[in-house]
């Protein structure tokens, strides 16, 4: 009993700890953009995310025999490769579309705002799995209702023509994300995990360089100004985070993860302003808390639901 009581509190150390190392994620992508166009920065975090993964997928890939032709039929590796290349595409698009949308709101947002603006994906995970068949409980709409009138109190003082564009970018990566989630749970398997993370990754990272080199045209000298922050941005919130969010989820429940992962917003907003001396005023700080409740009251589950999902 004692052993599980300490793997247990192992594992929620890692997870709030991933809730730091992303909220100060934010902080990166705001200095970031003092240094670089904001597409260019996420095209080359992107592409370096990507390069970081592979020594890691092609072993995996070795081991699992995931595309060997003597270990699974011609048809079946055919296949894999098709929806590897598929899952690579969609999934990096919605990447792209939540990265560079929060990318480009930071210019004016403060990173403390834009971190509860993009915890609004969680609510929004439920409404576009209707996508693909799945139906929206009442407590979803109830929470995407409340999350919807916390970026109201936050965000449109004065009626819609308060908030700024840097706001209606960042509802709009909550929804890419959304939508980059509910891709990969149709693409994931057991062994393509690392592989798809990876393909989104270059994918992502391809089709923002694409649209950096056409809009921004980028400047040698401003991306080796911004090497240190890109490597911050790469192995600590991407490569650490990711990876305590695995060791974390091995030793506790899913709903204590979701509740301890939520809190990176909270973060987000401690590290602005500590960092960037970036104050949320009254109305925000209501905001974010109407937004905080409704992404924790959508991740709760009902005791008996939890318990057989903990179990089994």
């Amino acid at each position: 009993m004692q052993r599980v009581l300490t793997d247990r509190a192992k594992g929620n150390a890692a997870l709030l700890l991933t809730a730091i190392l992303w909220g100060t994620g934010f902080i990166a992508q705001k200095i970031g953009n003092t240094v670089m166009p904001p597409m260019t920065f996420n095209a080359v975090r992107m592409l370096m995310a990507s390069a970081v993964l592979l020594p890691l997928v092609l072993p995996g890939l070795r081991k699992s025999g995931y595309f060997d032709a003597s270990r699974s039929s011609k048809e079946a590796v055919a296949f894999r490769r098709r929806k590897s290349l598929a899952a690579g595409f969609i999934c990096g698009f919605f990447l792209m579309i939540g990265t560079t949308t929060q990318q480009i709101g930071l210019l004016t947002v403060s990173a403390g705002k834009s971190g509860f603006i993009s915890s609004v994906y969680i609510v929004f995970v439920p409404l576009f799995s209707v996508l693909i068949g799945k139906k929206v409980s009442l407590k979803s709409v109830f929470c995407i209702a409340l999350a919807m009138a916390g970026f109201a109190v936050m965000s449109l003082e004065g009626g819609l023509g308060g908030a700024t564009q840097g706001d209606w970018l960042t509802l709009i990566s909550a929804a890419g994300f959304a939508a980059q989630i509910v891709a990969v749970n149709c693409f994931i398997d057991r062994d393509n995990a690392l592989l798809l993370s990876q393909l989104q990754f270059l994918c992502g990272g391809i089709m923002s360089l694409v649209i950096a080199i056409l809009a921004e045209r980028p400047d040698p000298a401003a991306l080796l100004a911004g090497i240190p922050v890109l490597l911050y941005s790469t192995f600590v919130p991407t490569a650490g985070g990711y990876t305590l969010q695995i060791i974390g989820q091995k030793y506790t429940d899913s709903t204590t993860a979701a509740l301890l992962m939520s809190t990176e917003a909270v973060f987000a907003a401690v590290f602005g302003a500590m960092l960037l001396g970036e104050m949320m005023s009254a109305r925000e700080t209501a905001g974010s808390a109407i937004i905080f409740a409704a992404t924790v009251i959508g991740q709760v589950e009902p005791h008996r639901q939890r318990r057989q999902d903990d179990t089994g």
